[in-house]
């Protein structure tokens, strides 16, 4: 599926990843400048799947642009708009489930000094033990195989979430 994104800043071209993106008009990037965004994004990837596994919430949360969006992998129809309404439904998640996100082949495409479009596939499991079951846990599956697709801003500095829309593939 081809997802396009445009934020009304210079002519429009087609992302190595297959996302619709804004060329921009400005200054080329020099190749340090470019693997340090491409470092930050993907720091900044692992950094929300780390999050989620700890629940923490507002970590999690805050790798959001304010008026950043998502799409949860086991509901890619459910857009949640804004940093503060993706917080609350973070917050929402069952207290007692365990899971595993495993973030791997990422690839982060620098558009400009301050936008970033990028792929991450996931793995991911659960289970919810009994209240006071030590670890290792059990889970009986099931596996899921997705990705993410994002788009990265840089917001008063910072390298953000605009939008990630998650999505599953396969279920083992």
């Amino acid at each position: 599926m081809r997802t396009s994104y445009r934020t009304g800043r210079g002519a429009q071209g087609t992302h190595r990843t297959g996302l619709t993106y804004p060329i921009p008009m400005n200054a080329a990037l020099t190749a340090s400048e470019r693997l340090e965004i491409e470092q930050i994004c993907t720091r900044l990837a692992y950094i929300y799947v780390r999050a989620l596994d700890s629940h923490d919430a507002d970590t999690a949360a805050d790798c959001f642009a304010l008026n950043g969006s998502m799409t949860r992998p086991m509901q890619p129809e459910q857009v949640i708009e804004g940093r503060e309404a993706i917080r609350a439904s973070l917050k929402s998640r069952p207290k007692n489930l365990v899971t595993r996100h495993l973030a791997s082949n990422v690839v982060i495409d620098v558009e400009s000094r301050d936008a970033a479009g990028g792929i991450t596939t996931l793995v991911m499991i659960g289970c919810t033990p009994a209240e006071g079951e030590l670890p290792p846990h059990v889970s009986n599956g099931p596996l899921y195989f997705g990705e993410f697709r994002d788009r990265f801003v840089r917001e008063a500095g910072e390298w953000k979430f605009l939008e990630r829309r998650g999505s599953i593939a396969i279920k083992y």
